[in-house]
C-alpha cells in the first residue's frame, strides 16, 4: 500500500494506524512517502500514492476524504532562549518584525493571515521551505523564526527550540484523501475502515 503523510503531528497518528494494520494483516507491505501538501497531492493525482494524509486547508473537492482526529495549533518556532518565549501568545504586530521562514504553500499563509488579519505585504518572509526539518539550524544558529504548527515543533524533539502560539488562535485539521472514481484495493478499503474506527470521520 502506498501511503503519503504530510510532515506534521498527524504522522504519529498515521504510524499508529500502520502498526495496528500490520498487526492484523502482516502480509500487507507499506511504501511510505513524506512531503508537503503540494507534493503529496501531485503524487496522488499521478497514482503514485493510494491515500495521503494532508493538513488543511486543502483543495479537497476533487478527492474523496476522511477527517482525521488530529488538529494543529499555529504559532512561531524559535530558539529556546529568545525573549519572545516569555510570552504566552504572539500577535500580528509581533510577526511584522521577525525574519520569517514559511512553508511554500500560499494557501496556508492565506489561511493564517485570514485569522490574524495579517497584512502579508508587511511580513518579512526571507526563506520558504517545502519540508520543515531543514530549517532547524537557521532557527537555532541564525535567529530566524519559523511560522508553523506545534506538531512540527514536537517533531524536532529539540531542547534548543520553543513554540509560542498565535492570538487569536489558529488551528488546522487533517484529511486522509484518495482519488475519486478509483477502485480501491481490499487492503486500502480495510485500512480506511481501521482509520474510521479510530476517530476518522467521512
Amino acid at each position: 500500500m502506498n501511503l503519503g503523510v504530510v510532515e506534521t503531528g498527524v504522522g504519529g497518528f498515521m504510524m499508529e494506524m500502520v502498526a495496528k494494520f500490520r498487526d492484523r494483516y502482516p502480509g500487507v507491505q507499506f511504501a511510505l512517502f513524506d512531503g508537503d501538501g503540494d507534493s503529496l497531492r501531485e503524487r496522488l493525482d499521478q497514482g503514485a500514492e493510494d491515500i495521503v494524509a494532508l493538513v488543511e486547508p486543502v483543495e479537497a473537492a476533487k478527492y474523496n476524504y476522511m477527517r482525521l482526529p488530529v488538529r494543529e495549533e499555529w504559532g512561531i518556532i524559535m530558539k529556546k532562549d529568545d525573549p519572545l518565549t516569555r510570552r504566552d501568545v504572539l500577535t500580528r504586530e509581533d510577526l511584522y518584525d521577525l525574519p520569517l521562514i514559511v512553508g511554500r504553500r500560499g494557501i496556508m499563509r492565506d489561511s493564517v493571515s485570514d485569522v490574524l488579519k495579517l497584512d502579508q505585504t508587511k511580513l518579512n518572509i526571507l526563506i520558504t521551505i517545502n519540508l520543515p526539518m531543514v530549517s532547524r539550524d537557521l532557527v537555532v544558529n541564525h535567529h530566524y523564526y519559523h511560522l508553523g504548527i506545534r506538531g512540527v515543533y514536537e517533531m524536532y524533539k529539540d531542547d534548543d527550540l520553543a513554540f509560542v502560539p498565535f492570538s487569536p488562535q489558529k488551528t488546522s485539521g487533517h484529511l486522509l484523501a484518495w482519488r475519486k472514481n478509483t477502485i480501491l484495493s481490499p487492503a486500502v478499503e480495510k485500512f480506511l475502515q481501521l482509520v474510521a474506527a479510530n476517530g476518522g470521520e467521512m
